[in-house]
């Protein structure tokens, strides 16, 4: 399942990236971005024909069931199970024209430990934009700068060496010794410096995997609805699947539907029906998937949205029993 996400994207990025025409409650905060398709008449030449648009509205995740009301407890439908969409009342009635996507930076799971009860927390993160060759520039103009001092060095010690020697046997002796002397005084010399190679190369990589774990953001399946009394009364819940045949399956045996920059739009088009288009979303959901990555959380802080002054007037304190 999916029951934490992180999000720190601009929502003008958003906006602009994928064309859309409105940002709705952009003031709320800790409420989730989704992206939905809406027919709407222009304000501008009410003459003509409505037209499709995008629209992004921050909303809460989390709908009210098919029974909401009808008991004293109420409950929030955060995830959505793809094998019974269509048979679930909540669900099948949104399926066909209200499905959005929630654009993340990207999502918790938990792990549980051999070697201790506490789970685990884990970050998964789209790992598509990294490159898949490591830099090795770098490490091969270090390495061929290395070759050249060893090789001019090594010259110098024979010529020195071969000045002072008369005959062949004594240059041969002589060559014996310069080879233990070159090994062992630059040896040393000769590790520290393909450690400070090593260490440099990694620095990078790490560099890079922190720009994209920051940077890169994932596209969840989901359903939304609106209130009809109060239109900024947005809802959504993420759509879930079986994580069998993707690299996730060692994570969770569940996972979010995830959307490709393909099928998003594909999925967004509110004039097609769901069941024509479900089998094209799942075959690209399994190549989204395997464009993950995920890593172990170390400081949570690192997820924080926002500072705690601001945390205290947000919708959590509302969810706190």
């Amino acid at each position: 399942m999916c029951a934490r996400i992180h999000y720190n994207i601009d929502l003008n990025v958003l906006k602009n990236k994928y064309n859309c025409k409105k940002v709705v409650n952009d003031d709320k905060k800790n409420y989730i971005p989704i992206i939905f398709e809406s027919i709407e008449k222009s304000i501008a030449d009410e003459e003509k024909s409505p037209q499709k648009i995008k629209i992004i509205q921050v909303c809460l995740w989390g709908i009210n069931p098919f029974t909401y009301g009808k008991f004293d407890k109420d409950i929030a439908l955060i995830n959505a199970r793809l094998e019974t969409l269509h048979e679930k009342k909540s669900f099948n009635v949104l399926i066909n024209k209200n499905r959005c996507a929630v654009i993340v930076n990207g999502y918790f799971e938990w792990i549980s430990s051999e070697s201790s009860t506490k789970k685990v927390p884990y970050y998964i993160f789209n790992g598509k934009s990294q490159s898949k060759t490591p830099p090795t520039v770098k490490d091969e103009e270090v390495g061929d700068k290395v070759k050249k001092e060893e090789k001019e060095e090594k010259e110098d010690l024979a010529q020195n060496i071969k000045t002072e020697v008369k005959n062949d046997e004594e240059v041969r002796s002589n060559e014996d010794t310069i080879e233990s002397i070159y090994n062992n005084s630059h040896k040393r010399k000769k590790v520290v410096k393909e450690e400070s190679a090593t260490k440099k190369i990694k620095t990078e990589l790490s560099s890079e995997a922190e720009h994209e774990e920051t940077h890169s953001f994932i596209i969840l399946a989901g359903l939304y609805s609106i209130s009809n009394k109060d239109k900024s009364d947005c809802r959504n819940t993420i759509i879930t699947t079986s994580s069998e045949n993707t690299n996730l399956k060692d994570i969770h045996e569940r996972c979010p539907l995830l959307l490709s920059e393909n099928s998003l739009y594909l999925w967004l088009d509110t004039e097609k029906n769901y069941s024509d288009i479900i089998e094209k979303i799942k075959e690209e959901h399994i190549e989204v998937c395997n464009n993950l990555k995920y890593r172990e959380v170390q400081n949570w802080k690192d997820y924080s949205n926002y500072q705690k002054e601001e945390k205290d007037d947000s919708i959590l304190k509302y969810m706190k029993k």
